[in-house]
């Protein structure tokens, strides 16, 4: 009997911890879902967030070679390597962006720069979609693609050497996403970044994340992850040393 009395309070406890963890869990769902709710409008408003560099695009260009690193969240986090001498690094990232976008912003976030080089990372945010979207995996890959071949063709059009970066691995999903999340996501990054060595060329030189963050299990190892589509700036450095030696070993 006084066993069973001293196990009401543990049950006690873990049911209240239980709903805490239920309710911080909602918490995190709920500002998730706002922040993409905003995201949508912003979106609809101004399908390619010009608005976002329209400051920045409003100064002349800065002199000499201008490297250019654009596309979504992970160009706008990338910091300018320290090592990356002789070019003027200007960020045309836009978080939350697709291809889709990305390519509207080309003739305003890239051509009046007249770059040398342009970085180009982007597609994890059409991908991420297959998890609520998994009918669609198809046509979303293959826009994804489609999307990718136009911008570096675009970009070449300008005479800008592309240096396009392959699609980070995804990190350890957090246990609040799993169920809104599906495998199929890095399954398909897989998908498009076998698919990048088809738009190389003249001008155009890839350079593979996956060789230089992946933990071995197909995944960013935990040391980089800023979270599970993020990096640390530690990430930033471990790309650093083969983005500065491919840009070194282009014709000026």
């Amino acid at each position: 009997m006084a066993g069973a009395l001293r196990r009401i309070p543990l049950r006690r406890v873990a049911l209240v911890t239980l709903l805490a963890l239920s309710l911080a869990a909602n918490v995190v769902l709920v500002r998730q879902w706002i922040a993409d709710v905003r995201a949508s409008h912003v979106a609809r408003l101004d399908p390619a967030q010009l608005g976002i560099h329209a400051a920045d695009r409003a100064n002349p260009p800065p002199p000499g070679p201008v490297l250019v690193l654009f596309g979504d969240s992970r160009a706008a986090m990338w910091p300018t390597p320290p090592a990356l001498t002789g070019y003027a690094v200007v960020n045309r990232g836009v978080g939350y962006q697709t291809t889709a976008q990305i390519a509207l912003r080309i003739d305003a976030d890239v051509a009046p720069l007249h770059p040398a080089v342009v970085v180009l990372e982007a597609g994890v945010n059409d991908l991420k979609t297959i998890a609520d979207l998994p009918q669609r995996r198809g046509p979303i890959v293959a826009d994804c693609e489609a999307n990718l071949r136009h911008i570096v063709e675009r970009c070449r059009a300008i005479a800008a050497t592309v240096i396009l970066v392959s699609i980070f691995d995804i990190g350890d999903v957090p246990l609040w996403r799993e169920p809104l999340w599906s495998d199929d996501v890095a399954a398909a990054v897989r998908e498009v970044n076998r698919f990048l060595p088809t738009l190389g060329g003249p001008g155009v030189v890839l350079l593979d994340a996956g060789s230089v963050l992946d933990d071995g299990r197909g995944k960013v190892k935990p040391a980089y992850q800023f979270d599970y589509l993020h990096l640390l700036p530690s990430g930033y450095d471990a790309l650093d040393e083969p983005l500065v030696s491919l840009v070194r070993a282009l014709p000026r």
